[in-house]
Order: C-alpha cells, then structure tokens, then sequence
C-alpha cells in the first residue's frame, strides 16, 4: 500500500501544487518525474531531491503538445517499466471578461485550452499503458464552485466540464482497472516555503480569507494516486476546508 517503489507523472511542477505533491510522494520512497515546460522551474526541486536521497526526475516539456507528452510517457515506461499513476496540475485561471457576449475568440479559446487541453494529452498518451497493465491512477484538478465561478465564462465551463468528465472516463476505464479522479481545491497559495512535507495536525482556519494550503491539496492528490484510495474512481474531491458548502463563519 502507499507510494513506495511506486512511479508517478506530475504534470505542473513549479514552486505549488505540482512541487508539493512531488515532495509528498518522493518522502515515501515513490519514483517521481515531474513534468514543467523549462529545466529553470525543475532545478531547485531536483538539487533538494537529491541532498534528501528522494528519486526524483525533472523533465522539461510543453504539456500542450502531444508529440511532447507522448515522449515522456515513453520515456518513463522504458526506464521504469510501469506508471502508477499520473497528476495534471496544469491550468490557468482566467479571470478577464465575465459576459459572454462581450468574450474575444481568443479570451474563449484560451481558458478551454489551457484547462482541459493537458488532460487529454497526457490521458491519450498514458491510458493504453495503463491498461496493457490492468492498472492506473488518473487525478485532474478542477476547482470549487466560488474559483470556478469567480473566473471567466471559459475558466468556468473548463474547469465545470471537468466535474462531469471524470466520472464518465472513470466508468469508461472501470473495466481495465483504471482509476480517474479529480480534486476541486478553494483558493490556493501560490507557493511552499520549503520542500519538507509538514505535520498534518491541528484544526483548520474556519474563515473565508484562509487559502487553501498547496500541501493540503497535494496531500489529497496523492491518496487518490495511490493504493490507498484503489476503492475510489469517480470522485471529484472538494479541497477548500467547507467553504464550499456555506454557513456560518466563525468570529
């Protein structure tokens, strides 16, 4: 069980989410190559792997093109002989124009593109893989109602059709052992201050101002990756302490 001697793909790796879901799974002894589009944001994390004794892979490459994608799954299956499972933390919030009559061809374009665009790439590249092993862990992330709905009209149904694809590919897959899940994190930092895993412990911050830690989320990407949660397909994950759900704030 867990991630140990696992291998996973980590697509959005930079100074977030991608970065802290990397640290989580490397600490317990996974196989981890993480995917940025330039060596300059890989750098930092792969010297601090390797002064903690973590296997981690830095791979440059644009997520956006299919012949790039392709090539890194290939290359993880030749020098590792499986993939366990695969995070696409690529996306772009958009905020820009709210009404959709007054949205450019470009403004629409770009949030589909740059929101859904890298799941298919690398789910086209990864799933005959993993269903040739009769196994596998696909995670996306999406984003809780009030992120989706504060982004523009293209944010919003890129990251809403999300919720609706999971469990169609999730149903789609069931058959070859294959899991596909999704996590709909709040407001999230931007970064981590170092690349050790904290302690999870202590209640959490009951307040609308209070973002939602990268390690939180990653934290919750990786029971979904791993054997942990082998019973969970389907999901879409809410990751934002109960601020979706409404109510009352404490003082």
């Amino acid at each position: 069980m867990g991630a140990s001697g696992k291998t996973y793909i980590i697509a959005g790796v930079g100074s977030g989410l991608g970065t802290a879901l990397a640290c989580l799974l490397a600490s317990e002894g996974a196989n981890v190559v993480g995917v940025a589009r330039s060596s300059k944001a890989l750098d930092p994390l792969a010297a601090a792997a390797r002064t903690r004794g973590w296997a981690f892979t830095g791979v440059a490459g644009d997520v956006f093109r299919q012949k790039d994608v392709d090539a890194i799954v290939a290359e993880v299956v030749k020098a590792r002989g499986a993939i366990d499972g695969v995070s696409v933390n690529v996306g772009h919030w958009i905020m820009g124009e709210n009404l959709l009559h007054k949205m450019t061809d470009e403004e629409w374009s770009s949030g589909i593109h740059d929101n859904l665009d890298p799941m298919f790439r690398f789910g086209r590249a990864v799933l005959p893989h993993m269903i040739e092993k009769g196994r596998g862990s696909l995670v996306v992330v999406s984003a809780a109602r009030a992120i989706r709905w504060a982004g523009n009209p293209s944010y919003n149904a890129a990251k809403g059709g999300i919720l609706d694809l999971i469990p169609r590919l999730a149903r789609d897959y069931r058959p070859y052992g294959i899991r596909v899940n999704a996590v709909l994190p709040g407001s999230m930092g931007s970064g981590i201050e170092n690349y050790d895993p904290p302690n999870f412990d202590g209640p959490i911050p009951l307040t609308n101002e209070a973002a939602t830690s990268a390690w939180e989320v990653a934290r919750a990407i990786q029971y979904l990756l791993t054997d942990e949660s082998r019973w969970v397909s389907g999901t879409t994950l809410d990751v934002d302490g109960g601020q979706t759900t409404g109510g009352q704030e404490s003082p």
